[in-house]
């Protein structure tokens, strides 16, 4: 297994260790709640807002991550869509553009709750141009 992490770094492989992302994230922090916080806490500290993503195919711009608390409902993305209007959303349902620190982060955050990493949107710009 290091071999292969070594040969990931060495090639500039986009592709990340994301048990080792979640051990390193989630290092002191018992229980889900203290989880989702640092979980939360990494996205704010990595991923710079706003950022261009895409929910269920559609581009979007992630203008916040928020965590108020309720370990059910998890992370949350505040988006706004091209027409201008904001929408909340499972932050498990975005895709961020192929390495990025988004999609690495979300990849850990949905390995976390249990669900497969998204499919990265390569072939479509993420904003439209106005």
């Amino acid at each position: 297994m290091a071999k292969r992490r070594t040969r990931a770094k060495a090639n500039n492989d986009p592709v990340h260790d994301i048990d080792a992302v979640l051990d390193a994230v989630l290092t002191d922090a018992y229980g889900d709640d203290e989880q989702l916080w640092a979980l939360h806490q990494t996205f704010d500290d990595h991923v710079p807002l706003p950022a261009d993503a895409f929910v269920i195919g559609e581009p979007i711009e992630v203008i916040q991550i928020e965590y108020d608390g309720n370990e059910r409902r998890g992370l949350t993305a505040r988006c706004r869509c091209e027409d201008g209007s904001e929408h909340m959303t499972a932050l498990a349902d975005v895709a961020f553009p192929q390495g990025s620190n988004g999609s690495t982060y979300v990849a850990a955050y949905r390995k976390w709750i249990g669900v497969a990493p998204l499919p990265t949107e390569q072939s479509r710009t993420p904003r439209r141009k106005r």
